[in-house]
């Protein structure tokens, strides 16, 4: 069955100019300066600086699955599926300041007859989880981070060493009742080689498809309106150039982008 291709009409930038938006979303590049990436810290303390494309579903949330590659040179370099289950970080109304307060107060003290401010109905951070390629400790992994209102953990497995070496990964999202599952392609190899090979899995199968983790929770309490679903890339390295780049005007890999190829998204 061929692959259909998202339609770029429902999808938003975050992090991104609209412009960036590709004209077909079947194959495209995200391109993450360094000090970029999606996270949460206690008490819900969010970075939300990754370049994300991402969408709004008309029908509940069944799959998302996507190709990633890159050339991966830096401690932690990312990229593949992400979903919101509400509002993406940096797109939730943010709280007023004291100062805004303070005004407020001021300006109904004086005019107690003026309309007072709309309420902020404070609501709790929006869960989420990132699913990828993560190159760390010089090698590539699967990697997935799941976040709640309480702050977000960090799980990456070992891929084998025949695809640990390569710069590609296919990363699969998949709910199953209130459960979220995350998967990723595991290559085939030849026997008594570490050569990946391109043999088709034995009927019955999975596919080559691995489980990675099961978010138990994900979907329970959430309205199917209020799910997002996307793609990122992130690179949170940021080092200071050396004393010879200074001085030569010269660029190293640490203050480049890293550029990653999407292919063949899906998300149904």
């Amino acid at each position: 069955m061929p692959r259909v291709s998202p339609d770029r009409a429902s999808f938003n930038a975050l992090n991104l100019p609209s412009a960036a938006i590709p004209e077909w979303m079947g194959s495209f590049i995200l391109s993450a300066p360094p000090n970029t990436d999606l996270w949460r810290k206690p008490p819900a303390a969010d970075t939300s600086t990754a370049p994300i494309l991402y969408t709004a579903l008309r029908n509940p949330f069944v799959s998302a699955e996507v190709t990633v590659s890159a050339d991966w040179r830096l401690e932690w370099d990312q990229a593949g599926l992400v979903i919101f289950a509400g509002n993406p970080p940096g797109r939730t109304p943010s709280p007023p300041t004291a100062a805004q307060q303070q005004h407020a107060a001021q300006q109904q003290a004086t005019n107690p007859s003026a309309v007072p401010p709309p309420a902020y109905n404070h609501a709790p951070a929006a869960k989420w989880v990132k699913l990828g390629l993560e190159f760390t400790n010089s090698t590539c992994h699967a990697s997935s981070v799941v976040a709640t209102a309480d702050g977000a953990d960090w799980c990456v497995t070992t891929l084998p060493r025949s695809q640990a070496s390569r710069a590609e990964l296919r990363v699969k999202m998949e709910r199953i009742g209130h459960a979220l599952w995350l998967y990723y392609k595991e290559e085939t190899t030849s026997s008594g080689s570490d050569t990946a090979s391109s043999t088709p899995p034995p009927p019955g199968s999975n596919g080559g498809w691995k489980k990675l983790r099961e978010v138990t929770w994900f979907f329970y309490g959430v309205e199917d309106k209020n799910v997002r679903v996307g793609v990122y890339a992130s690179r949170p390295a940021n080092f200071a150039p050396s004393m010879w780049e200074s001085r030569n005007g010269g660029q190293s890999i640490t203050q480049s982008n890293l550029r990653v190829e999407f292919e063949d998204l899906e998300i149904f």
